[in-house]
This record gives C-alpha cells, sequence and structure tokens, in this order.
C-alpha cells in the first residue's frame, strides 16, 4: 500500500524532498514507516525524535497505516 510522506522545516532541507509516496507493508505501523525511511534516507538517522502525524492528527510509532494515509514528519520542538 501506499502513503505519501511529508517533510516539514528542517527535516525538509536535510531530505531534499517536500514529499513522497513511500510503498509500505499491510498492517505497517508508523514505527515500522521510519524504520524503513531512516534505512533509505541516511539523513534520517540521527533524528531519534520526530513529531509525526497521520492525516493532521499527531500519532505514536503503535499507529497503524491505511492506504492514502498522509504522514507529516516534523522536528521536535526544544526550548524552555
Amino acid at each position: 500500500m501506499r502513503v505519501t510522506v511529508r517533510y516539514f522545516a528542517s527535516i525538509r532541507e536535510e531530505v531534499g524532498l517536500e514529499r513522497e509516496e513511500v510503498e509500505v507493508q499491510e498492517g505497517s505501523t508508523v514505527r515500522d514507516l521510519l524504520e524503513a525511511l531512516r534505512e533509505a534516507r541516511p539523513e534520517l538517522r540521527g533524528r531519534r525524535k520526530l513529531l509525526v502525524a497521520v492525516n493532521g492528527v499527531r500519532s505514536g510509532p503503535e499507529r497503524r497505516l491505511r492506504e492514502g494515509d498522509i504522514v507529516a514528519l516534523l522536528p521536535s520542538v526544544s526550548g524552555g
């Protein structure tokens, strides 16, 4: 099944893409997708903390993906 991954802010700059279509297996989770992206894109390997939204809703690693989902990857925000 295919999902769209959208990259934002510094992640977009590092990856060099605004979005891409990614093929994942049926039943894949956000965690599975992130592992596959880190394997395919070395620039993501150092980013252990990412904010992830699926179809506009912040989502955790166990969220199951469905055909056509839009997954947004944003850098985690820190500060105080």
